[in-house]
């Protein structure tokens, strides 16, 4: 063998053994990643909140009109201005309050405080804008929450659609642990793939 003959059989080895390594590391976040979703599983079901926000959107439109059509002025303590913590914290206690047309005129106010922050700008919707906040706190921490607000039309279907996938997915999840079960007891020359 000649000396470049070497040279690239040293380089192609080196490849292989990055290769070799590229491929251990892709296997270990593969093996992270089933056992991050096996937790979830095991964690709470899907908690739907649509119906929580859809109810409390339409609270907050009818305030919204409510608020556009008066000219009585809505006072917001100074502490609630502190910092974004405490106005959120403020628009939340709010909320809870039922004190709909006050949140709208305190979002609006935060927005003149903190333009394009967490308030949102002068153009979008008040309301959205509170619903957003509103199921950030109450998911927060928290996996597997959804909610479909705003749609007129019946949200049934889909959420049947949404429930199978939860359940094939659920069903893969126990195939893939027990080929993983099945993997640690089995030496590996003995393991059969399909391919």
């Amino acid at each position: 063998m000649d000396h470049l003959e070497i040279l690239a059989e040293l380089e192609l080895c080196r490849r292989l053994y990055k290769l070799h390594f590229q491929l251990l590391l892709l296997f270990q976040a593969y093996c992270k990643l089933i056992s991050q979703v096996d937790v979830v599983k095991k964690e709470a079901e899907v908690i739907n909140m649509s119906e929580e926000l859809a109810q409390l959107e339409a609270c907050l439109k009818e305030a919204e009109t409510v608020f556009d059509t008066s000219i009585e002025e809505i006072e917001i303590a100074e502490a609630s201005q502190a910092s974004t913590e405490t106005a959120i914290h403020s628009l939340l206690e709010t909320l809870r309050n039922k004190e709909f047309m006050s949140a709208i005129a305190q979002v609006k106010a935060f927005r003149c405080i903190w333009p394009n922050d967490i308030f949102g700008s002068s153009e979008d919707d008040p309301v959205q804008t509170l619903l957003h906040i509103y199921f950030r706190h109450q998911t927060l921490g928290q996996t597997g929450s959804f909610a479909i607000v705003g749609s007129k039309q019946d949200m049934s279907e889909a959420s049947s659609k949404l429930m199978e996938l939860n359940l094939e997915i659920r069903e893969s999840l126990r195939m893939v642990q027990s080929y993983h079960l099945l993997a640690k007891h089995t030496p590996v020359g003995s393991l059969s793939t399909g391919f």
